[in-house]
């Protein structure tokens, strides 16, 4: 028997451009790097469970992308950055 889906509890699908995939992988990635200088601290999150959910991002990013493993990866990034960097008009996040 099979229990009925919880209507208090959604569930999401993303799609992200390949643009998007990457510049999302190549941040994750680098965050998660422990030998990384510039990542989130603590105060960054309310719950080990944000982490989570990060990592769990970057493990789909991983079993979808093929370009990290090309050759000219970095220069796949910086295009793929240039292609969105005019969607953000603001020096950081909040603004």
């Amino acid at each position: 028997m099979t229990s009925a889906p919880d209507p208090h509890h959604d569930d999401a699908e993303i799609h992200l451009s390949p643009h998007e995939a990457i510049v999302l992988f190549e941040l994750l990635s680098r965050w998660c790097d422990p030998k990384a200088t510039h990542k989130p601290s603590s105060i960054c999150f309310e719950s080990t469970a944000e982490c989570a959910v990060l990592d769990r991002l970057l493990t789909d990013l991983e079993k979808q992308l093929v370009a990290p493993f090309k050759d000219d990866y970095n220069q796949i990034v910086e295009g793929a950055r240039s292609r969105l960097v005019d969607l953000w008009d603001y020096p950081t996040f909040r603004g």
